[in-house]
């Protein structure tokens, strides 16, 4: 099959990662696959994902937000350009995305803003739309909110990546939508420190955490606040903890307790990064199957971690330590939990070991293909021409049973 993915732009984050590494397992399966950006079309070939998480992409990034605020300015001004932007760029983004577009027997729509593309190309191509966050919630402007939130009612065939998500679509909008896990790449994350040698009474524990300030509900705030309270309960025991942060940039404030930035953090280098720990916390509120946790599992480490997004992979007390986001009590409980009891900490790291087993990217694969096949036998081009049809005047007959139209009766 011939497969374009509609992105918005060529980015180094979690999202890019899975669809990079999607796009890569299609096109050495065969499939000829496309990714389309607002500024050209690229020809995906196998082994391109370790390429488009260069530099590169990051350059290309900011080349898109440079185009899309030019040509924002030039047509409203500078003092209307923040409440014209998110249309604007909404509708700057769809046009360039269909001019760019390869005719494809599949269309995936990847992020919020493609999902008009998608649907303009519906009667051209299968619709897919691969939903890989509730994305209203990145937003803080309400017309970008709503522009987001109006694309799990297009009539695109959904694909939630989680079942959170997939939760939401469903008791929200009333749709119906595939779940499709990403995977890991697990000749990457895996064991380089033996858990056995880490889970043992010790008096000296090494956590780590992810550090973004930029995005509250990352959880970082909760997370420093987690880790003190941990510090002040233990130290009465002689325990003390190293706190390892890694991320795009170090924290602006101290939080009242001490922390080691360790930098931006990669590949191979955030899998050692991960297994050295004892301990890998991540207090998101809500994040839809997000991909640290469950690499921090492959990496043979006790993960404790936060509700909503991780159901599909985190169950609490059998392979991880799962709390309610924003329960600063409860996360410092859990996280002196495992660290009074190695041996049940180091059960549930080996029972996590089982678990990433299920979540290669042959095996996603082969789900993501049953989708597509199972999608486009379903797929109904009728239900995407009718409105053009209508609005143009093109009475075809597909038409007289949606308007239960007996187009040969004649009046008597």
């Amino acid at each position: 099959m011939r497969i374009s993915y509609l992105l918005n732009t060529l980015g180094s984050t979690g999202g890019f990662v899975v669809l990079y590494n999607f796009m890569d397992q299609l096109s050495s399966r065969g499939h000829e696959v496309f990714a389309i950006t607002p500024r050209r079309a690229i020809r995906w070939k196998p082994g391109m994902a370790k390429s488009m998480l260069s530099p590169k992409g990051n350059k290309e990034v900011e080349i898109l937000r440079r185009y899309f605020k030019k040509s924002a300015q030039s047509l409203f001004g500078r003092r209307v350009v923040e409440k014209a932007k998110a249309i604007y760029e909404l509708r700057k983004m769809t046009h360039d995305l269909v001019r760019h577009w390869v005719p494809s027997d599949i269309t995936v729509s990847t992020y919020c803003m493609t999902a008009y593309a998608g649907y303009i190309l519906a009667e051209r191509s299968v619709p897919l739309y691969h939903m890989q966050h509730f994305e209203e919630v990145f937003f803080s402007d309400m017309t970008a909110r709503l522009l987001a939130r109006n694309t799990y009612n297009l009539p695109l065939f959904s694909i939630a990546n989680s079942s959170w998500l997939q939760n939401i679509i469903q008791g929200f909008f009333n749709k119906q939508a595939y779940v499709l896990n990403p995977g890991i790449d697990t000749d990457v994350f895996k064991v380089y420190a033996d858990p056995g040698s880490k889970y043992i009474d010790k008096k000296e524990w090494t956590i780590a955490s992810y550090v973004d300030e930029t995005r509250e509900w990352k959880g970082f705030g909760d997370a420093a606040a987690t880790i003190k309270q941990v510090r002040q309960c233990l130290q009465t025991k002689g325990i003390s903890v190293r706190w390892k942060l890694f991320g795009l940039n170090p924290p602006g404030d101290t939080y009242g307790t001490d922390f080691e930035y360790c930098g931006k953090i990669f590949g191979a280098d955030l899998a050692r990064f991960y297994s050295k720990a004892d301990i890998v916390f991540l207090p998101s509120w809500y994040e839809s199957f997000p991909l640290p946790p469950i690499e921090a599992m492959a990496s043979g480490t006790l993960v404790v971690t936060t509700r909503y997004g991780t159901e599909d992979y985190a169950f609490d007390g059998i392979n991880s330590l799962v709390c309610i986001p924003r329960d600063i009590d409860q996360m410092a409980q859990k996280i002196i939990y495992a660290i009074n009891n190695p041996d049940i900490s180091l059960r549930m790291v080996k029972k996590a070991l089982d678990t990433v087993l299920m979540y290669t990217w042959d095996k996603r694969t082969d789900a993501l293909e049953d989708i597509m096949n199972e999608a486009s036998k379903e797929y109904n081009i009728d239900r995407y021409r009718f409105f053009n049809d209508l609005a143009s005047g093109r009475f075809s007959e597909y038409m007289h049973d949606i308007f239960n139209l007996d187009a040969t009766s004649t009046i008597e």
